[in-house]
């Protein structure tokens, strides 16, 4: 893999240089998230796709991806590093992503997501937490891959039941030369790859060596500095959407990152690398991850709930209070 041409010891470094590699592996992380991304809307508007489906699917998958490479480099290294940019991310999702888009533009409910979407991410939550008692094994593992799998399959059978024409109109950012021609979309993807792989060797190394150097925890650094990097890709999707007025697509990238992020990327990782969690886990970074989630779902419980600019400022307030207390644990 790419991601060994960076693989070399970063203990020797600087410390300054360290935080130019912090800068390089976000990058990466970035610009392989979109083109990921962009690849991905390509090959699905071939489908006549709705937007909150693809946003479920086709973009949270996509943009879940600088999540996978990383924790799947981190989970080798130190677990508390892997699941706090797990539990981190999510929680930047939802109080950083969708706060920031809803000062653009107010985010509507959608009577899906009140029916499906949200009570199956509250309960994917909870499955998480209950599995992470007792460490995630491959069998936890395989579980939530398995749920991953045929949730991606449920949506994808109901989305081509309704799907209509037009649905992905070009007023999107994501709009690229792969929208009109599946090779363009193909070697996004490719390239999309390489870039995450790189991007996440180099963030996961430097990062680590960073959280030694200051001396704070290495779940502090998951939670902030990787989850941040890693999450950047759903912000600038989101962001896109909210400004093209594609709230079903930004509301929606949020909801199945988070999804993904516990159910294919916890649980790929535990496949591949099972790991223990830290009993300190339970007294704060999981009741903040339930907690976010719940508000969430109280934001969105009605058809015509919407999240404006002042439950917007409520979530941005959130995550930094959530940043603030991880790192004084």
């Amino acid at each position: 893999m790419l991601g060994l041409l960076v693989s070399f010891d970063f203990s020797f470094m600087p410390t300054i240089l360290l935080f130019f590699f912090v800068l390089i592996g976000i990058t990466g992380l970035v610009l392989g998230g979109r083109w990921l991304t962009d690849g991905a809307i390509g090959i699905s508007s071939f489908f006549n796709i709705s937007p909150l489906i693809v946003g479920l699917t086709v973009v949270s998958i996509a943009t879940s991806m600088p999540e996978m490479f990383t924790c799947l480099t981190a989970i080798q290294e130190s677990a508390d590093l892997a699941l706090g940019s797990i539990i981190g991310s999510n929680i930047a999702n939802i109080g950083l992503i969708l706060g920031i888009s809803a000062l653009i533009a107010p985010l509507a409910s959608d009577i899906r997501l009140i029916r499906k979407e949200l009570p199956f991410l509250i309960f994917l939550t909870f499955l998480f937490v209950l599995f992470a008692l007792g460490g995630f094994g491959r069998i936890e593992g395989i579980i939530l891959v398995s749920i991953a799998f045929a949730y991606v399959v449920w949506v994808v059978r109901n989305s081509l039941k309704e799907s209509s024409n037009n649905y992905l109109d070009e007023d999107l950012s994501f709009k690229s030369a792969s929208r009109s021609n599946l090779m363009f979309a193909l070697i996004w993807i490719i390239l999309g790859t390489i870039f995450l792989s790189l991007g996440a060797q180099c963030l996961v190394s430097s990062a680590q060596q960073l959280a030694l150097r200051i001396g704070v925890s290495e779940v502090f650094v998951g939670f902030s500095v990787v989850a941040l990097g890693t999450s950047l890709p759903e912000l600038a999707a989101s962001v896109s959407a909210s400004f093209a007025k594609k709230n079903s697509l930004c509301i929606g990238n949020v909801i199945g990152s988070n999804l993904f992020n516990l159910a294919l990327i916890g649980g790929t990782s535990a496949c591949f690398y099972p790991f223990p969690v830290s009993s300190s886990f339970f007294w704060v970074e999981f009741p903040l991850l339930i907690f976010s989630t719940i508000l969430l779902f109280f934001f969105l419980r009605k058809t015509d709930s919407l999240i404006g600019m002042k439950r917007g400022v409520v979530l941005i307030t959130l995550y930094i209070l959530v940043i603030v207390l991880i790192g004084l644990k």
